[in-house]
Formats: structure tokens, sequence, C-alpha cells
């Protein structure tokens, strides 16, 4: 049988994503490209005025320029550690993103990034305060993303009277996960897991999903 033009022409990829999921996963890829081309001095300044630094509250925080002290509760999340951080965390971004803005648009993807991003900061800084070490990385978005879908898929089996035991596995293996990641720094892994990150983000989507509706 004959093929039609139709068959043999393949879809490109992009052609796929949502607007919502291209948008925002440009932007992450385009900036650590950028500091990918202009070095190490530039990825410095960028950590220094945009990641997200714990501060004491009983200390004045010495802004850099105004409003960093707000900014840097979501601009961390554009900024990734080194050009194979970022390429883990945007291809999550894109497999969870895809799903989340097909059934729900455009701004509810951009409300939950935003928000879980901020409540990854808002983590970090509580169980971090006093840390010197600054976060960076689309994580905390990503563990959000993770955690709405895994919300709305609890709240569809508690309604369905079916078994939760998937969704405690999944904690219990997310946990365990993390303590080995911890272990392995710096003896194998060179970088340090922002599980306080993982975990607000986690845990934000998770009750976003009760809250956002189709």
């Amino acid at each position: 049988m004959q093929k039609t033009p139709s068959q043999n022409k393949r879809e490109p990829f992009f052609n796929n994503v949502p607007p919502g999921v291209l948008i925002l996963g440009g932007v992450i890829v385009g900036i650590e490209l950028l500091l990918q081309v202009f070095g190490v001095e530039w990825r410095s300044a960028a950590f220094l005025f945009l990641a997200f630094f714990p501060f004491e509250f009983s200390m004045p925080y010495q802004e850099l320029f105004f409003g960093q002290n707000l900014i840097m509760f979501f601009s961390y999340s554009f900024l990734h550690g080194n050009f194979f951080h970022m390429i883990i965390n945007v291809a999550i971004f894109f497999s969870l993103g895809k799903q989340i803005e097909e059934k729900l648009g455009s701004t509810n993807l951009i409300l939950i990034f935003i928000s879980t991003s901020i409540a990854g900061a808002i983590a970090y800084q509580s169980l971090s305060s006093g840390s010197s070490v600054p976060m960076v990385g689309a994580s905390g978005g990503v563990f959000g993303f993770f955690g709405f879908i895994k919300g709305k898929e609890l709240i569809y089996r508690i309604s369905h009277n079916l078994t939760i035991i998937p969704f405690l596995n999944l904690i219990f293996g997310l946990v365990i996960l993390h303590i080995v990641l911890i272990f392995l720094y710096p003896a194998i892994i060179p970088f340090q897991i922002g599980w306080q990150g993982h975990l607000g983000g986690f845990a934000s989507g998770f009750i976003l999903a009760s809250v956002i509706k189709k």
C-alpha cells in the first residue's frame, strides 16, 4: 500500500509541546546556554544576584538591588549549577508540565510552577536557616508538578475507593532516594541535594491538587 504524504511526514517535536511549557522551559535552557557561553564569572554573578540565600530574620538582609530579598524566592528556579543539572530538571519539567498544561491550560501551569518554586524556597529557608549555601535549580517547581499530579491521583483513588498503597510506596521511595543521595555527597555526587526545596515543592503541589480544578 502506498503511503500518503501526510503519513510520511513526521510531526516536529515542539509542535506537540504546549506553549506554557515551551516558553518556561525555553527561558531556563536559554539562561543556562548564556552562562555556558560567558563562563564562570557570569554564573557567579547570576548566583549572587538571583540565587536563593537563606537569611537570618534577626539581621537585616543586605540587598544588592531593590526587591532582591523577594525576587530570589522565585528567580533561583531559572539558574542551575551546570549544564547537566539543567538538562535533568528540564527533561522532567517538559514531561510533567506537558501533562498538566494539556489538562489545565497555560495559566494554571505557570501558577503551579511559580507557587511551588516559592514554597520550595520557603522550605529551604525554614530548614536551612543560617546556611551560607545558596539554592538554585528548577527542581522545586518540578517536584511541585510531581506533587500536583500525584495529589490528583490520590484524590481519584480515594474518591473511587481504590487502594492508596501505590501512593504510600512512592512517598517511601522518595524518602529513601533522598537519604541515599544525601549520603553520597560529596563522595560520588559533587553537589548537595536541595531536599528542602524538593519537599516544599512537592508538598505545595500536593495541596494545590485539591484546589485547582479543570
